[in-house]
């Protein structure tokens, strides 16, 4: 008869999480692990296996929302989308709340790997590519409002966002007195998207 695990695989793999967001794969060793994690290393490699395979399921994790809102619920939380794209924007470059690492997990390991791991590219490459799709459908719903300034194009936009988005998380990171900062850059891009007649009747 199987051994019934002294802990729960999901609580470890949140505290994994936070841990390798924290302070980043190389930066995180694995007696940090073990320690934050309150289990034993043969548990951890048991249900983990490794170091690395714990790393990409923290990723994992963190990209399919378990720290905060996705994105795409975030702009179709609005009955305007130029609403919720400004939403999606500032809530990027927010104080983190409690117990929670400041900047963003995926952001974080984009800096700390590049495009020199493939496992993590691949993911990282997807969360980008729903991030821009969900922005698009927002620009488009924009659109079929009459909010989106004539001559942006939604998709293009798109793209221009989701970079913008990443940036600010960086930003952000940099404390307080980045405040102004960010509170300039999120106006003035969406005085860019807005629509001269949508902007008047705001």
């Amino acid at each position: 008869m199987a051994r019934r695990k002294e802990f729960d695989p999901e609580v470890a793999l949140d505290a994994a999480m936070r841990l390798f967001w924290r302070h980043g794969y190389e930066g995180t060793s694995t007696s940090d692990l073990v320690e934050g994690l309150g289990i034993a290393r043969a548990s951890l490699y048991g249900t983990f296996g490794s170091k690395r395979g714990l790393y990409l399921a923290a990723l994992d994790r963190f990209l399919s929302g378990a720290a905060a809102p996705s994105p795409a619920d975030i702009l179709a939380s609005r009955a305007s989308a130029l609403d919720a794209v400004r939403d999606l924007l500032e809530t990027s470059a927010a104080d983190p709340k409690p117990g929670t690492p400041q900047g963003c997990f995926a952001v974080n390991a984009t800096v700390e790997h590049g495009d020199s791991d493939p496992e993590i590219s691949r993911r990282l490459e997807g969360n980008r590519s729903r991030l821009e799709t969900a922005l698009y459908g927002a620009l488009l719903r924009a659109r079929a409002q009459g909010e989106l300034a004539p001559g942006v194009d939604p998709s293009s936009a798109a793209t221009m966002l989701a970079s913008l988005n990443s940036g600010l998380k960086v930003l952000s990171c940099a404390g307080e007195g980045q405040r102004d900062r960010i509170t300039t850059t999120v106006d003035t891009v969406m005085a860019m998207l807005t629509s001269p007649a949508a902007a008047v009747t705001d």
